[in-house]
Formats: structure tokens, sequence, C-alpha cells
């Protein structure tokens, strides 16, 4: 009988936009407090997850490779720090409103007219700009360069994994290629749709597959091969390959359907037939939410997953519109999805359990999951060696060794140290189905919303990781009262700041508007001014067109509509020459003579993108800090003082 293979842990962060983020803070930080974070091999990330992933990666990164400032050896206490640093400055970023800010530079909106140049190329350029260069000693970091070097020597993680206490993780940030309907990875070492782990998979899906591509010119299939029988990538396909970014990749993850367009990629494979084809990355979501296909295939022994996205809520009343129905349809298809996931990881760690409590010399036998709850039986049949393999064999393709799941919809038990949110999980009136319905977007959080999400993955996954499976790969949590989300206790013992807690959540279900909600009277003082400018303009315009052309009033408007619509039409239309030609033939439009079709569009296009980057502006001076101020807490020090709302 074969040794056991080492253990192996995996950490899978969901998406679910900054919402997700948020709440994987509280995870990792209590991962570091029970001495685990630093054991992490694996990080699969997706969406939200990947965002706030990458940047605890690079962290990491600048730990292990001794340009932390102040080079300090990597200790359990270092990796608190970085989860503090990052509840610190993550949340300042996000702060900022990145979902307005796509909108802010004029010249880029201009730009994302563009068919090669789309919000999700700037989402990568503000991911960049208020993270990533931040922490990475090269700005605009590439793919390729994520790989760690640690003492300056360039190694594979799994070598180094094998002997070195603080694990160098592998980060594989998860999208969807739409080209196929396949899951893609992005890693530091390649890029590309993971093969089948089963052959009943390859069966059933005919649909092609895109071969991984590895960042050292070779294809990820035949890295174990002779290099004389290694396939080369092309020049092409490596220049593609290193122009790639660590935002690239994470925009991509995050890119969900109808907000953002997929990234497109050139370059890297062609049809039989030598044609290009342009690869439609989406958002990791798609096809795996919480990113747990990565930690099947990297053969993983423990598997936690912070799983933050969206729930389905149930409807009383159904709206019967053609779009409300497809929205229906495609949230019970996103819960089957996620059902069907995490059940496969929850009957694996079940299988795994009965296998470890069944007799070592094992030759033919029914193994029922001791507990009696599922019912999975197992089958480990003999002919496979010697006595007890055909077990090890069942357990390295479907068991697991640990799984913890920590998700929106749970509670934690109430302490007077830590005291948990008021039930129920699924009605309204409880704040944990509060936090569940929080937005999953990308723009300005509160302290309110921010910590509450924290301190909720924090206590859970102390909770969820108490369990025997996990107390080999930990210590006992020593518990610390520096992490500024724990201010939320504060509020939870009070009655009236618990309500003052429950409002801020409720309302953080909404996408727009918030501080009308929350502070009407000084929302609508800062909007007086606007409305007045408006009121007035539209006025004086009326005035002057009734007091001018009234007589002409029925004849005019019709004719006036109908010059801008044919305007309109021809400017979109622009890239016609039978148009242009057409366009430029009419006397009567005398501007037409002027300027061309697609001259008029870039104009309008300028005018609208400066418009739009004026509303920006104002929001995100006027709105974005009133509504920050209103959910602001006082952040918990040892020895200070607290000044939380009431």
């Amino acid at each position: 009988m074969t040794s056991p293979a080492p253990d192996k842990l995996g950490l899978c962060l969901s998406g679910g936009g900054f919402r997700a983020s948020l709440f994987h803070i509280g995870v990792l930080a209590s991962l570091a407090e029970r001495e685990m974070l630093h054991k992490v091999e694996v990080l699969s990330t997706v969406s939200g997850g990947s965002i706030i992933g990458a940047y605890y990666y690079l962290k990491v990164k600048q730990l292990l490779e001794g340009r932390r400032p102040g080079c300090p050896k990597p200790s359990v206490e270092i990796y608190r720090q970085i989860v503090a640093e990052i509840e610190q400055e993550f949340l300042e970023a996000v702060q900022q409103n990145i979902r307005l800010r796509l909108f802010l530079n004029p010249f880029k909106n201009a730009q994302m007219i563009r068919e090669d140049y789309s919000r999700s190329d700037r989402l990568a350029e503000l991911l960049n700009e208020y993270l990533y260069n931040r922490v990475s000693c090269t700005p605009n970091i590439r793919l390729q360069d994520i790989h760690f070097a640690p003492a300056g020597e360039r190694v594979e993680a799994a070598a180094f994994n094998r002997t070195e206490p603080f694990k160098i993780p592998i980060l594989v940030i998860n999208a969807t290629c739409l080209n196929t309907g396949h899951p893609w990875h992005f890693t530091g070492a390649y890029v590309g749709e993971p093969t089948p782990r089963r052959g009943f998979e390859a069966g059933i899906d005919t649909n092609y597959r895109l071969p991984q591509l590895r960042f050292s010119g070779i294809y990820h299939e035949d890295r174990d091969k002779p290099a004389e029988q290694q396939r080369k990538l092309s020049d092409r396909q490596l220049s593609k390959l290193r122009e790639l970014t660590l935002a690239d990749a994470v925009a991509a993850s995050a890119a969900v359907p109808g907000i953002f367009p997929p990234l497109s990629i050139h370059d890297l494979y062609q049809t039989p037939r030598g044609d290009d084809i342009v690869l439609e990355l989406s958002d990791g979501g798609v096809f795996d939410n919480q990113g747990v296909d990565a930690l099947f295939l990297h053969e993983c022994s423990h598997c936690i997953v912070s799983d933050a996205c969206g729930q389905l809520e149930d409807q009383l009343t159904l709206g019967t519109k053609l779009v409300q129905v497809v929205q229906r349809s495609s949230d019970v298809m996103m819960h089957k999805i996620r059902s069907e996931t995490l059940y496969r990881l929850h009957a694996g760690n079940l299988v795994s359990r009965a296998l470890a409590e069944a007799a070592p010399e094992v030759d033919e036998q029914s193994i029922r999951d001791p507990s009696g709850r599922t019912g999975i039986l197992v089958h480990v049949h003999p002919g496979h060696g010697k006595p007890g393999e055909a077990a090890e064999i069942l357990l390295k393709e479907n068991g697991l060794k640990g799984f913890a799941l920590m998700h929106l919809r749970q509670s934690f038990a109430n302490s007077a140290d830590y005291p948990a949110f008021p039930d129920p999980v699924n009605r309204p009136e409880g704040m944990v189905y509060r936090l569940s319905g929080i937005r999953t977007d990308l723009d300005s959080f509160s302290d309110a919303e921010a910590y509450a999400l924290m301190y909720d993955g924090y206590c859970l996954t102390h909770e969820h990781l108490d369990q025997p499976s996990f107390q080999g790969l930990g210590s006992e949590p020593r518990r610390q009262t520096s992490w500024r989300f724990l201010t939320v206790r504060d509020l939870l013992r009070d009655q009236a700041r618990r309500c003052w807690l429950h409002t801020r959540l409720k309302v953080g279900a909404k996408l727009f508007f918030r501080p009308f909600h929350l502070t009407p009277g000084a929302a609508w003082l800062r909007a007086l001014p606007f409305l007045a400018a408006l009121i007035a303009g539209l006025g004086l315009l009326l005035r002057h067109y009734w007091a001018t052309r009234l007589p002409e009033f029925s004849i005019l408007t019709v004719g006036d509509a109908a010059l801008a619509l044919g305007a309109a039409a021809l400017a979109l239309l622009g890239n016609s020459a039978w148009v242009l030609d057409k366009f430029k033939s009419v006397p009567l439009l005398s501007m037409g003579k002027r300027y061309g079709p697609q001259q008029i569009l870039q104009i309008a296009t300028w005018v609208a993108a400066s418009f739009m980057a004026a509303g920006v502006w104002l929001y995100l001076k006027l709105y974005n800090p009133l509504y920050l101020r209103d959910g602001r807490l006082a952040h918990t020090r040892p020895g200070g003082t607290r000044n939380n709302p009431a």
C-alpha cells in the first residue's frame, strides 16, 4: 500500500463584486489567526474574488521574495499584518467608486465607442491604478511575472512547497470562454482551458477545447515530455502571451455579462484553415462562480470555499414580461449550477470520511456514509493491485479530507465577545438576509456595509474550521482585537445601533440613489442648484421657442424631429459609401456639405462623453462623500475611544 499523499490546502474566493471581495477579507483574517493562511497552496478566484485574491497574492509575493519594506522573514504574524493592510487599503480603493470612475475621463469615454477598447479594458486600467500598481514594483505587472522567485531563484511552486512551511500559492483566475463554453484559467505559468478530468466528461462534451499555453513557449500538456517531443508556440503566440497583464486576467474574470463586454484576445489560436480565433472571455461565474474546479484539478486534500455570490430569492409574485422571465430563468440556472458544484464537494468529503473509517485491507465491499444522512454508496472493487490500493485510488479521484463552506445565508453562534447578526436568515427582517442582498457591484461601499461583510466572513470561518478534519492544518485561533471590522460588535450589542445598521444594509441592495434614501435632506439640498438651473434653462428655451415659432408650431416640430432622426440615422451608417454619397448630395442638409457622417458622429460622441464625465465628477464630489460619511464607523483600537452612530 502506497504512502498517503501529503495534505494540500486549497482556498476558493467566489464571485459577487465588491460584496464578495469584502466578505473574503474576513475569511483571510480568520485563516491568518488560525495560522492556516500561509499553508494555502492553491488560490482559485472568480470575479470579485479575483480582484481581492490578486491583491493578496501580490502582497505574499512581495513577502516571499524579500521585497516587503524592512525585508522581514516570513512568519505567521507577518501574514496577519498583510491582511490588516488589505483590510484598510482595499476598502480605501473601493470607496473611490471604481464603477463610476470608468466614465470619469471624457477621452476614455470616447475611446470606449471603438471596438478595440471596451469597459473591460478600462476596468483593467483602474484596477492597476488603484490596487495592483501600489503593491507591485512593476507597473502594470504582466501575468507571466507574477511567478514567485523566493531567495532570488525562480522555482516551481510544487517543488518549493514540499519542504517549505510558508507555501507559494498557485493563483488560478477563473474566466469563461464564450467561444467554446468551457472554463478558462489564467495562472502565472500558463493560460487556457483545462482538460477534462474524466473520460465521461470528454464523452458528453464534444466542443473544441483550446489547449493551455505556457509562458515558457510550449503546450502545457507537453511539459513532462522530452524536449524533442514538446510542441513549440509560434512567435505570434508568445508575443500575445507576454502582453497579458494581471489586471487583464482579473478584468476578464469580472466581466459580468450585460454590464461589461467580454475581454477579446487575438493571435493565440487558429482554426485548422489558419483563421484567427478571437477569444471572448467573460465572467468566471458563468461556468463556476465558486472556482472549485481548480481545486479538483490540483488535487487538493482540504478545500475552503468562501462563497459570497448572489443567491436565489423567493418571489411570490413574478413578472411575466419577457425580460423578467429571462432574468428569472437565468437566476434559476445559476442557482442549480451553484447547488451541484457545492454538493460535489460535500459528497467527496463524505466519501473520504467513509473510506477513512473502513478497514485498511479493502477487497470488495460497499461503504456507506457513517452518518447515514446522504445514502451515498461507494463501491471499492478488487483487482487494482495490492489490498487497500483501490481505496486510495477512489480517494484521490473523488474524496477530500476536509471541506468547509462559508456563505452569506449562514448564521454563526452568538456569544458575548462575538455577537451574531439577528436571524432569520431567509426573510427580510433578518440582518443575515440583508447582508446576502447587498448589491454585487464595483461601486463605493460604506464602512457599515464593508465591516459587516468582513465580520460575517470572519466569524463564519472560525466556526466552520473548528471541525476535526482541519485541526492538523492550523493551531488554536488566537483572536486579536485590532481588526477594524470588529467595530461592528458594538453595533450588534445595542438595539438602536442594530436598527441603524439594519437600515444601511437594507439600502445597500439598491444600485442607485442610496444617499437619497439615507440622508434625503442633505441629498436634495445638494441637488437643488442643478434642478433650479435645469428648470430655468428649460423655461427660457420654451419661452423663446413659443414666442418666436408658435404660428408654425405643429409643422416645425414635426419637421425638426424628422430632420434630427434622419441626421442620426445617417451618422450611425456613416461607414457606408452609398450613404456617404447620398448624404452629401442632398442640398437641404447644408450641414452635410461641411461635415461628413463620421465627423458628426465623432462630435456627438465627444459631447456625450463630456456630459457623462461631468455628471460622474459631480456625483463623486457631492454624493459619494455624503454616502460614505453617513456609513462611517469609528475604528476599534486598543485603549482608544469609539464614536459609533447611535
